[in-house]
C-alpha cells in the first residue's frame, strides 16, 4: 500500500497520549501493509483460526463477537475506521473471538510479524501500541457492564453516546452523512 493517509486517524489518536516522532509514522507507514475490500457480514476474524496477520479498519464498521453454546452471538464491541480490529492477535497463536463487517469495510493487513519487529525497534509504537490495547480493555470493560446492570434505554444511551464520542474524537464526525462507500 502506498499511501498511508489512511494512517492519520490512527497517528492522531496516538499523538494525544504519546510523542509519536515523524520517524515512527514513517516506520509504520513503511510496513508492508495489503489492502482488501470485505462485503458487509463478511468475517475478518474469525475464532479458533489461526491469527498471523492484524488488521486496520480503513473504511467502514466493523464489530467484535462471540458465540455460545447455543450458537447465539454476544457482540462485545464495535469498531471504527482508524482502529486495529485485532492488536491482540499479534501475541496470540489462535483468535479467541470473531470479528465482523457491521458495513463494507477496507481493512489494512499487515503480517503480525511485521508489527513485531516494528514494536521492539520504536517504544513510541509500543507504548501507543499498549495504550490502545488499554483503551479498548477499558471499553470491554463498559459493555460489560451495560450488558450487566443497565436497562435496555440506558444501554442504547451509553452505546449511541461511545460512538459520538469516539467517532468525533476519531475525526468522522464532521456532521456530514457517513456513507460505507
Amino acid at each position: 500500500m502506498d499511501d498511508s493517509a489512511f494512517l492519520e486517524p490512527l497517528f492522531r489518536r496516538w499523538q494525544r497520549r504519546v510523542a509519536v516522532t515523524p520517524e515512527d509514522k514513517a516506520a509504520i507507514a513503511a510496513m508492508p501493509w495489503s489492502e482488501r475490500t470485505f462485503a458487509r457480514d463478511s468475517y475478518l476474524v474469525r475464532e479458533g483460526e489461526p491469527a498471523s496477520v492484524c488488521t486496520f479498519l480503513i473504511k467502514g464498521f466493523a464489530f467484535r463477537q462471540k458465540l455460545v453454546s447455543d450458537g447465539a452471538r454476544q457482540i462485545i464491541s464495535i469498531h471504527i475506521a482508524g482502529e486495529f480490529l485485532d492488536l491482540q492477535n499479534s501475541l496470540l497463536d489462535v483468535a479467541d473471538h470473531n470479528v465482523q463487517c457491521l458495513t463494507r469495510c477496507l481493512v489494512g493487513i499487515i503480517h503480525k510479524s511485521a508489527l513485531l519487529d516494528l514494536i521492539a525497534a520504536r517504544p513510541n509504537v509500543r507504548r501507543a501500541l499498549w495504550l490502545d490495547s488499554l483503551i479498548d480493555s477499558s471499553i470491554f470493560r463498559e459493555w460489560v457492564v451495560n450488558v450487566g446492570r443497565r436497562d435496555a434505554r440506558e444501554r442504547i444511551a451509553h452505546l449511541l453516546c461511545e460512538l459520538a464520542d469516539r467517532l468525533r474524537s476519531a475525526g468522522l464526525a464532521n456532521g456530514q452523512p457517513m456513507t460505507s462507500r
